[in-house]
């Protein structure tokens, strides 16, 4: 290419320029696009933990229902029965520590508790197929409870209402 000696000195070091100006932009780019991969990456881990959490607490309440003698009727509204770890590490008072669960429960990291709600003079609901006149109800709470953000895992609580029909005795003649 033939150019005009003062046009070709005056242009040397532009194309450099230029190159520089679209490598140093790509980079800003590719930059960004990793730190949000990044993020991105650590709220998946999260989510996955919050999820694992969430149903390690529902697995432990299914566990619990799963077993009748877990809901004993007897003792005062407010009697709670809880697992053999809770009251140590979460504090208050426990009527009893026989919450059993099956050995094939993974219990590391849960802790839960069965609680007496209210007397035993109510009726069945509605849609129980089941009379006032030969059932009670008593009901119950479950507060289930896992925890292995030491652990870097997550942390839930739920809480789920349980009713127990029980057969009214019958009186006179």
């Amino acid at each position: 290419m033939i150019c005009d000696l003062r046009l070709c000195q005056s242009q040397r070091g532009v194309a450099l320029a230029v190159a520089l100006m679209i490598l140093v932009g790509v980079t800003v780019v590719s930059l960004t696009m990793l730190t949000t991969s990044m993020l991105e990456l650590v709220m998946a881990g999260s989510e996955e933990a919050r999820t694992t959490a969430f149903q390690k607490a529902q697995a432990g309440i299914d566990a619990v229902t799963a077993d009748r003698n877990n809901f004993q009727v007897f003792g005062n509204v407010g009697h709670k029965n809880c697992s053999s770890g809770f009251a140590s590490k979460y504090g208050g008072t426990c009527n009893a520590t026989s919450v059993t669960l099956p050995s094939s429960y993974d219990t590391a990291g849960t802790e839960m508790y069965v609680r007496r709600e209210a007397p035993l003079e109510q009726c069945p609901p509605r849609g129980m197929s089941t009379s006032c006149e030969s059932y009670s109800v008593a009901t119950f709470s479950m507060d289930s409870r896992f925890d292995a953000t030491q652990t870097r895992g997550g942390r839930s609580e739920l809480v789920q209402g349980y009713l127990v029909l029980v057969p009214k005795n019958q009186q006179g003649g």
